[in-house]
């Protein structure tokens, strides 16, 4: 599984390159069409179509006879009924490739928020690093190590309540460094991002397992058995601006996949 994520984030990152001449709303509805097409795909090649347009008829149809028949309580009661029977139908029909898209719409969800839920550093300006250590104890002992393209802008901060220490650091030039933080012999590194573009931003390291690495791609989790629980960064949110409006990347894309799909289940001969 590890070398299966490794080659994803491979493809993802070699898509992002090739694409990193436009602007980002721009890629995003490349991603978008993307998503629409290989859902519609999915939902032709696991599903019963021909059952699905006949359960849709049904429904279509129980709605009609509710708004014709409306004085007839009988009849609506009735319509009623076959109407949640053939919607509960509709649902088992469309199950399946819902269950199929689950992983590869995890996979994409995660490689998507690393690359548009924040932005990269700006050079120059001050930035937080932030450590939780398993016990207060060792937060004198803790010594982040930084490369000559960041500095230190301030000493550490600790704050015992929450096992935490903190640094203030500055980038000086663009680029994605290695900051190691060293606790009792033992070292656990973070990944920095200073420039712009859409690059590949984790903002935090944590304890964890597979799961968190499908879902949170970038950095290997920490090692459970050490002493550092999390290391984290200060990256600023990343905003798409659309007319007036500055707004995160989940809902154009939820927007654009929906327009996408209804627009192309026509020329792809796709019921859902």
């Amino acid at each position: 599984m590890k070398i299966l994520l490794l080659w994803v984030d491979k493809v993802f990152g070699l898509s992002f390159q090739l694409m990193s001449p436009l602007p980002a709303l721009v890629v995003l509805a490349v991603f978008s069409v993307l998503t629409a097409v290989i859902s519609l795909l999915v939902v032709r090649w696991t599903s019963n179509q021909e059952a699905i347009r006949r359960t849709k008829d049904l429904i279509a149809a129980h709605v009609l006879e509710v708004r014709l028949f409306s004085d007839q309580l009988s009849v609506v009661l009735r319509a009623y009924v076959s109407l949640l029977g053939n919607t509960i139908l509709y649902l088992r029909y469309v199950l399946t490739p819902l269950l199929v898209l689950t992983v590869p719409m995890l996979v994409l969800f995660g490689q998507l928020e690393a690359r548009f839920e924040r932005m990269p550093l700006e050079p120059g300006r001050n930035f937080l690093v932030a450590a939780n250590i398993q016990t207060a104890d060792s937060l004198p002992s803790a010594v982040l190590q930084v490369p000559p393209e960041l500095v230190q802008a301030s000493p550490p901060v600790h704050v015992p309540r929450q096992r935490e220490i903190d640094w203030e650091l500055q980038g000086l030039r663009p680029g994605v460094y290695d900051i190691r933080l060293a606790v009792h012999g033992q070292e656990y590194s973070k990944r920095v991002v200073v420039g712009t573009g859409l690059a590949q931003i984790a903002a935090e390291r944590n304890r964890g397992s597979l799961w968190h690495e499908l879902i949170d791609p970038g950095e290997p989790p920490l090692p459970p058995e050490g002493v550092v629980e999390q290391i984290r960064i200060q990256y600023p949110e990343r905003l798409l601006g659309i007319g007036s409006w500055k707004v995160g990347w989940l809902a154009p894309y939820a927007v654009l996949t929906v327009a996408a799909a209804l627009l192309l289940k026509g020329v792809l001969g796709v019921e859902i």
